[in-house]
């Protein structure tokens, strides 16, 4: 059985199209995603993928870029992602970027922070959920693989709202949205772009799941 740790509801839809797997969604809480990823080990799961969107570090990947990763960077570790699957995953999806994934405890939100993480790390791309899928599988002895889609560019700003707009399922709270801009009206635009990138983002996840 394949084991898929997402991060938010939107892309826990798309992976349920990925035949034979068992699909957990940490609403963008990387300690909820460390227990999800035990329990999808403990419930039988033969190969973990962290699946969903990702942020880019690199400025030469756009919104819609989708990635397959060579490894996971952390602050706490390092881990390689199977070679085999990752081969198979790169030949299956020929448009993808190999790249390394930088597993973040926290929303890194502008576009100097990214920048300054790529030249850091030399990961091209950022999430909150793969470094716990890496952990769990690294313990269990298991292949890990990582797939995902840009969803905001290097030199974005992310509205630091998004991640308090986010439900216990994964799913948006509009309402705190609202009251968010309310209050700091300033970051409509940001967030008015990241809707658009989140929409293109999963629109590519979703043609990667049929693919997979």
């Amino acid at each position: 059985m394949l084991g898929i740790l997402c991060g938010l509801h939107a892309e826990e839809k798309i992976a349920r199209r990925i035949p034979e797997a068992k699909i957990a969604c940490a609403a963008a809480v990387p300690q909820k995603a460390r227990a999800l990823a035990r329990e999808l080990v403990a419930g039988g799961a033969a190969r973990l993928l962290s699946f969903g969107v990702a942020g880019a570090l690199d400025t030469g990947l756009p919104v819609g870029a989708l990635a397959v990763g060579s490894k996971v960077v952390a602050r706490n570790g390092s881990w390689d992602c199977d070679a085999v699957w990752a081969d198979r995953l790169l030949k299956a999806l020929p448009e993808a970027h190999c790249c390394a994934v930088w597993g973040s405890e926290v929303l890194v939100p502008t576009a100097a922070e990214k920048i300054t993480l790529y030249k850091e790390t030399g990961c091209s791309i950022v999430d909150m959920e793969s470094q716990c899928a890496a952990e769990a599988a690294a313990d269990a002895g298991l292949p890990l693989a990582v797939v995902r889609v840009v969803c905001d560019e290097a030199n974005h700003n992310v509205p630091s709202l998004v991640m308090e707009a986010i439900n216990p399922d994964g799913s948006t709270n509009y309402l705190s949205v609202l009251a968010s801009l309310l209050k700091a009206p300033w970051e409509t635009f940001d967030l008015l772009k990241v809707g658009r990138n989140m929409a293109k983002a999963l629109r590519v996840l979703e043609g990667t799941a049929r693919m997979l």
